[in-house]
């Protein structure tokens, strides 16, 4: 299984081939964040990306897996993609979201009305379990488009890869964090890149944990051909 180093000059590599079909993409992501972010009230911006936030990833993602496979894809191929993935990746999205709010409102309840020890550690432990809810539905996304999954299919799929693989997928959970937050430094860098980029490097390396079982079978079957 390759490393997160290695995976990062592979996917490098791939945006350099593809550049055109990031920015494509990541312009056509980014309609639908840029009103949330820049137009929208909060109260408005909030159920707006919830509606639509998760299944233009998941068509952003359904491009790119074409794309870094041979196919071709365009502005065109990522609104195809988004009406197919809209029901499934938005039931995700909505327990994504729910997975967020659930510490950011018991943080606002412990900094704002009660601010007693007892919740300032429930508050900490329901982070906890929130963030590392999230880092486990890392390939739920991929796993949705590469295998055309149905949404709780691919959530099981992803945390069962968690559970199989916890160092790897958090050192690729923090990867993902640290190019979303330098990215988000600069607006033109984010809204034309950032999921684009992103979105290969997710591809390859959920790719690459699919991948390991299939090399051990077949050096097994190699070690040993009548099935012994």
């Amino acid at each position: 299984m390759l490393s997160i180093s290695k995976l990062i000059i592979k996917t490098g590599h791939q945006i350099f081939q593809n550049i055109f079909t990031v920015l494509g993409v990541s312009i056509g992501w980014s309609l639908f964040v840029f009103p949330a972010v820049f137009l929208l009230p909060l109260p408005w911006a909030v159920a707006f990306l919830a509606l639509t936030l998760v299944p233009a990833t998941a068509a952003v993602y359904a491009v790119m897996n074409q794309v870094i496979n041979g196919g071709k894809g365009g502005i065109a191929d990522f609104f195809r993609f988004f009406i197919k993935y809209f029901r499934r990746a938005f039931l995700i999205g909505i327990i994504l979201v729910l997975a967020v709010l659930i510490p950011v409102s018991e943080w606002w309840y412990y900094l704002n009305v009660n601010n007693s020890y007892g919740i300032f550690l429930f508050s900490v432990f329901q982070t906890y379990l929130c963030a590392t809810f999230l880092a486990s539905q890392v390939y739920t996304i991929p796993l949705l488009v590469m295998e055309d999954l149905k949404c709780f299919q691919a959530m099981n799929r992803s945390i069962k890869h968690f559970l199989a693989h916890p160092w790897y997928t958090i050192g690729l959970f923090v990867q993902m964090v640290s190019v979303t937050v330098l990215l988000s430094l600069s607006i033109v860098g984010f809204f034309l890149l950032h999921i684009g980029m992103l979105s290969i490097f997710i591809l390859n390396a959920t790719q690459n944990l699919m991948l390991e079982p299939r090399k051990s079978t077949i050096g097994y079957l190699k070690e040993n051909p009548a099935g012994r």
